[in-house]
């Protein structure tokens, strides 16, 4: 390469094909290695893979790094072939300076070399300098000098074997720097260091601090997340007068991940607007959280049917030429039964289940349950996470706190953020008659306020027997049109499924009108719950009633004492019926004759 390159914004995609292409376009010869599937294996298929998710793949590059290309159209027909395959740079014309560990960034300190554009690595950093070293590649102690045409480096966003995402640190210059003369000089430096642990008793009151800092302390050195519990439970045990418990250790330690030794205040890092994404433009964005919402019973499980089954290959987005980009989903549903329920709409709605991804039992997301989620998202990367509903997995936060939603928000804000993807989280509305639609998401106003796109599902006022979704918040783009669809379909074994017949010029707040006193509708708090208490057993499978409590609760739909009341008058009137006894009491609708036969 003969001009510096620059770190572009396309750069800092998720999407490999588009980070591939800006690297051509700033000169360099790339090309695609294996890369790691979702049981963290490498996809080249050897069970002891000696360099995981690190190697050309040899169907496109059979001569290594000597078969790198310039060539976009190869590119793009390898990583459609390879979808989960890393991408790597020629080192021709380029060195680079990779440090692996807290010893090889001090010795890039001593060096005193002049700053440039870097990439964070698993344990280290990858500095780019323009020109090939003479003499070749030097190796030093968790430091290496790797140069020239032989060589390679692995390029955002690839992903390391442990689920880590290389990625350039923002607050590095955009350019590299023309080789430095001081890497000639330098030798291989061995000294170690050990980590000192406090040697003294630690008050109950200074337990949480002490133990964090420590903790956050060995991440400088230590990347394993089993060894940081294990030092930390030694100290924990030894040193503090009223040790914590082993669950509040690891969350403590979980939490510690979230922070780092960076400076908290000072000039900003990124200095050049990185470019929007969306998987479905501009109703859903790329990382970022998006919230569809509406009345209980309006059809939001259908609609997320169809989403999934566009997302996982069964066609375009609706009203639209376009398709997405990417086809894994994550599933998180804390209602209907994976079997009998979600999984027929699915298939009735086309969804290929091989792309699908989903929690296998219902947990609130507790803060140790948020790092899963962030790890399992880093590992498998895919392109849609379904979160139905989001106040059924805020666990013991309290969905009415603004600070507590905030927060909520703000770490799958995250995990968004990190891995690319996009995250639709499903809410109801209450029946308040005046407010937007915006301020009826039931919970704190938080939850409007923390996202970055908001759509809302009711009905077509031009047609009440047909749904519409209205765009009614949209940060970083115009809003979307409201799209009308029409049931089609429907039986006891076959549920219906959505189809796309129009756009509207209906806004949110007409869309979700609440219509009171209307024929089939309920016209008091008991009747609500009623109608709610069918739909709500609409199934198969008998429910605990603490479900039902739970899931009306999130809806605003009636007190507890006005459930209890009306479930009282419909088992007298044989509406529902009681299974099981004692603790395994479970109710249902009661079967018709035709089930008996």
């Amino acid at each position: 390469m003969r001009e510096p390159f620059r770190v572009t914004p396309k750069m800092y995609s998720s999407n490999p094909y588009t980070a591939a292409c800006a690297y051509i376009d700033a000169g360099m010869s790339v090309l695609v290695t294996h890369g790691m599937n979702q049981h963290a294996k490498c996809t080249c298929g050897e069970e002891d893979c000696g360099s995981p998710g690190k190697h050309p793949i040899s169907e496109f590059f059979p001569k290594g790094v000597h078969s790198a290309t310039r060539s976009k159209a190869k590119m793009k027909r390898a990583l459609n072939k390879f979808p989960d395959a890393n991408i790597a740079a020629s080192l021709a014309g380029l060195t680079i300076v990779d440090t692996d560990g807290s010893e090889g960034e001090g010795q890039i300190q001593t060096l005193n070399l002049p700053e440039t554009a870097c990439v964070k690595t698993k344990r280290g950093s990858h500095r780019y300098y323009m020109g090939e070293l003479p003499g070749g590649s030097i190796k030093a102690s968790q430091l290496d000098i790797l140069t020239g045409a032989t060589r390679y480096a692995m390029l955002p966003p690839s992903v390391h074997e442990t689920g880590f995402e290389y990625r350039w640190v923002k607050k590095s210059p955009k350019h590299a720097h023309l080789l430095p003369g001081e890497l000639e000089n330098l030798r291989r430096v061995a000294t170690r260091k050990t980590v000192e642990f406090p040697n003294r008793k630690v008050a109950k009151g200074a337990r949480n601090d002490t133990l964090f800092r420590t903790a956050c302390a060995l991440r400088r050195h230590i990347d394993n997340e089993a060894t940081i519990l294990a030092a930390v439970k030694i100290i924990n045990e030894r040193d503090c007068t009223e040790p914590l418990s082993d669950p509040e250790l690891r969350v403590l330690v979980n939490s510690s991940g979230r922070y780092n030794d960076e400076a908290l205040f000072g000039p900003p890092e990124q200095r050049e607007p990185l470019p929007m994404e969306f998987l479905w433009y501009p109703y859903i964005p790329r990382h970022a959280v998006t919230i569809f919402a509406g009345d209980p019973g309006r059809g939001k499980s259908l609609l997320v049917a169809m989403l999934v089954a566009i997302v996982t290959g069964a066609g375009k987005w609706p009203m639209s030429s376009e398709v997405p980009t990417g086809n894994r989903v994550l599933l998180l549903s804390a209602e209907d039964n994976w079997a009998r329920v979600t999984l027929t709409r699915l298939l009735k709605a086309g969804a290929n289940i091989d792309n699908i991804r989903v929690m296998h039992k219902f947990r609130s997301l507790t803060d140790e349950r948020l790092q899963e989620l962030a790890k399992y998202t880093r590992e498998w990367r895919p392109d849609l996470i379904v979160v139905d509903t989001l106040s059924a997995y805020m666990g013991g936060r309290d969905m009415h706190r603004q600070n507590e939603v905030g927060e909520f928000l703000a770490f799958l804000n995250e995990i968004a953020e990190a891995s690319g993807c996009a995250i639709v989280a499903l809410a109801h509305l209450n029946k308040q008659t005046a407010e937007h639609p915006m301020f009826r998401i039931v919970g704190s106003i938080g939850f409007a306020a923390s996202i970055r796109s908001a759509c809302f599902l009711g009905t077509d006022p031009c047609d009440r027997t047909r749904l519409a979704l209205a765009h009614g918040k949209a940060n970083g783009s115009e809003k979307g049109e409201t799209i009308v669809f029409e049931k089609i379909g429907g039986s006891r074994d076959s549920p219906p499924i959505l189809r796309a017949v129009g756009t509207s010029d209906a806004t949110e707040v007409e869309v979700c009108k609440v219509e009171r006193g209307t024929v089939g509708r309920p016209v008091s708090e008991a009747d609500e719950a009623r109608q709610f208490i069918l739909e709500f057993l609409d199934s198969d499978e008998p429910k605990e009633w603490s479900k039902v409590q739970r899931a009306a609760g999130a809806r605003s739909i009636a007190s507890p004492a006005t459930l209890n009341l009306v479930r009282a008058e419909m088992a007298k009137a044989g509406d529902i019926v009681k299974v099981g006894k004692a603790r395994n009491i479970r109710w249902a609708l009661p079967q018709s004759d035709e089930d008996h036969e």
